[in-house]
């Protein structure tokens, strides 16, 4: 029997999809991707950050979440998607692959 069922849901998530050329250092996605972050945050329609995301690519990158000096996650393109939770705000990515990169990302509540 239930006895409790969470109705809460969100009709509001992010995806970005952009190619990020080798050689590129801690991109910044906030800043570079106007698309990222415009649902999400204060004085948005979600007034909070998103708390998971899923990040696809074709390339090995390195990801680091809210601040370019946090370690970095490597992701391969076996690694992909990656799924993280925890209140996002930013998003840095490295591609030293020597290809350019196909990145995805989605942002959920």
């Amino acid at each position: 029997m239930i006895t409790a069922i969470n109705t809460f849901g969100s009709p509001y998530y992010e995806s970005i999809e952009f190619n990020l050329a080798t050689a590129t250092t801690d991109y910044d996605v906030k800043a570079n991707q106007t698309k990222f972050l415009s649902q999400f945050g204060p004085g948005n329609v979600i007034d909070k950050y998103p708390t998971e995301l899923i990040i696809r690519t074709d390339v090995t990158i390195s990801v680091k979440f809210n601040l370019s000096t946090n370690d970095a996650i490597t992701v391969t393109p076996a690694d992909s998607p990656l799924a993280w939770r925890g209140e996002i705000n930013n998003i840095f990515i490295t591609n030293n692959s020597g290809n350019t990169g196909a990145i995805k990302i989605i942002a959920l509540p």
